[in-house]
């Protein structure tokens, strides 16, 4: 620990591991019909007493585990085209359908799922026929990303440039109204929490009830074949040989990203050579010779080796690290042809992987990611609770701030950020990494766990603390303000808007604008839930992200 060289550390924690014999033995878990047999009974189980959401998840276990055209994978196919039959899900369930059919559907169950099809055709023809088209067309209206892109970063809106001085900053190109997109970013690598597993694509989070199984491990599912397709040219035809591996020693969320990161950057690399020469410059020595481009493009590997090292106190963090890191580099070494052949060759790479290892786990930020869900048992929509993480190469940098001036919005893989205030030509761009005070409102003591959890910080500000909300008086709306909000803002449920949603978008924007002096007054806090509630019904129809049931963090 006493150079700078983490892959030192790493490969003493190897060589701990191999002397003393604590490598843990782990075999990789096969498919198996049996396996999947028992998990699509005990989904029989819960759908005959009602529990439609836990008979969802033993048919999706079911297909995880199932063989390649086994009879198994067809049962699980079919009996969750029964759940979707149940709660009206015709189209989901046709697929399903159609999917069994594919595969070879067994002549024992071939009456029961034409008898199916048939009726579900029948219905999927008034499946949605109620929904408001014209409602869909004017909230999209109002979030028209059809930007000018910054040229060096493809993500980014014109609106915005990148100053270099001693360090980048994202700041504004011109005045920015309320409103404005200015970036909407891919990330590098993300993940699912445990428990959204069952129910979400491996690759781009979005949930789903016709997920498909990977056909080479039993731990994860995916929405699409294009999903499934970009996730195992990334990085998940190598991540799927040790998923075994990383469920039993990846207890943490950074340590589960830095692999799938390092395995993607591995690849986009191309060749051994270039993973040994980038692993030697890494953080702010990077920063200080990189590129707009390397350093915020999500699709330049250099972006996430850009990554301020500059955290103080990293020797606990880096011990328990280095034998996750270390433990991870030796069953990778037993995947045939991944490292090269030669003894001197590969060496170096094991030492540019530790290196690369380590600098993700200590300096990769992580950004939560929180799906908007709607609930079709219940027909509510909803922010779940349970939280994915990902790596954004542009907002994971930017500047923190628990009053941002732009407000983060999870679309699946994707994230846009939003002018939530007038931002003045040269002002740095700021968001919250713990997520706007009035869209996430935990109680203070549980936001800053969070906040210490993650971030190793926590703030003493008015919001942190939630002395905002004891001291709202103090806040209050000047008169001026007042008859400013009265004349703009029309108190109106979106149900309602019909014709006026474009418009009405614009007025609650300015109004949002013209009370940004008074953010914790009752006048903003309720024009900004206006504003939300827009965002809201966006990310439901750009999503289309379902569940059977409102989850519990």
């Amino acid at each position: 620990m006493k150079n700078d060289d983490y892959s030192d550390v790493v490969m003493a924690a190897l060589h701990v591991l191999e002397e003393s014999g604590c490598l843990p033995k782990i075999e990789k878990e096969n498919k198996c019909e049996h396996r999947s047999d028992k998990y699509r009974e005990e989904g029989n189980i819960a759908f005959k007493v009602g529990n439609l959401n836990r008979a969802l998840e033993f048919y999706n276990r079911a297909l995880m585990f199932a063989p390649k055209n086994s009879r198994a994978i067809k049962l699980a196919y079919s009996n969750r085209s029964a759940i979707l039959f149940k709660l009206k899900q015709f189209r989901a369930c046709l697929i399903d359908i159609e999917t069994c059919y594919k595969l070879g559907c067994p002549t024992d169950i071939q009456s029961k799922l034409i008898k199916r099809k048939k009726e579900a055709t029948k219905r999927s023809e008034m499946e949605n026929m109620s929904a408001n088209n014209l409602l869909t067309g004017f909230i999209k209206d109002c979030f028209k990303f059809d930007f000018k892109s910054n040229t060096p970063i493809p993500c980014a809106s014109s609106d915005i440039e990148f100053i270099k001085g001693d360090a980048f900053k994202v700041v504004a190109a011109k005045d920015i109204k309320v409103g404005t997109p200015l970036v909407l970013e891919d990330s590098f690598v993300s993940y699912n929490s445990e428990e959204n597993v069952p129910f979400s694509c491996h690759y781009c989070h979005k949930m789903s009830l016709n997920l498909i199984p990977c056909e080479g491990c039993c731990l994860v599912l995916f929405c699409s074949e294009e999903c499934k397709e970009m996730c195992l040219k990334e990085y998940h035809n190598i991540e799927c040989q040790i998923m075994d591996v990383i469920q039993s020693i990846a207890y943490l969320t950074k340590t589960k990203l830095m692999i799938k990161g390092t395995l993607k950057f591995v690849q986009m690399c191309g060749s051994w050579k270039k993973v040994i020469s980038s692993s030697h410059c890494t953080g702010c020595d990077r920063i200080r010779i990189s590129s707009e481009q390397e350093m915020y493009d999500v699709k330049n590997k250099f972006s996430v080796l850009n990554f301020k090292n500059n955290r103080l106190f990293v020797h606990g963090s880096m011990y328990s690290d280095s034998f996750v890191c270390a433990a991870v580099i030796y069953y990778l070494e037993k995947i045939s042809c991944y490292l090269p052949r030669s003894f001197d060759e590969r060496k170096l790479a094991k030492k540019a992987l530790a290196r690369i290892m380590m600098y993700f786990c200590l300096y990769a930020p992580l950004t939560s990611v929180n799906l908007h869900v709607t609930d079709i048992i219940n027909k509510k929509t909803f922010f779940n609770p349970i939280s994915n993480y990902g790596w954004y190469p542009l907002i994971g940098k930017l500047k923190d701030s628990c009053s941002p001036n732009v407000l983060v919005i999870n679309l699946n893989k994707k994230m846009l950020l939003i002018a939530l205030k007038p931002i003045k030509k040269g002002s740095e761009l700021t968001v919250s990494y713990m997520g706007h005070y009035l869209v996430y409102s935990d109680e203070p003591f549980a936001r800053n766990c969070l906040s210490f959890k993650l971030f190793e910080n926590v703030c003493n500000c008015i919001i942190c603390t939630g002395e905002w909300k004891s001291q709202r008086k103090q806040f209050a709306s000047t008169v001026k303000q007042l008859d400013l909000h009265k004349e703009i803002f029309l108190y109106e449920n979106i149900g309602n808007f019909n014709m006026g949603i474009p418009n009405l978008f614009q007025k609650i924007c300015s109004a949002l604008a013209r009370l940004s002096g008074v953010l914790f007054s009752e006048e903003y806090v309720q024009v900004f839930k206006n504003f939300f509630e827009f965002i809201s019904v966006y990310q439901e129809m750009v999503c289309s992200n379902v569940s059977l049931l409102k989850l519990r963090p």
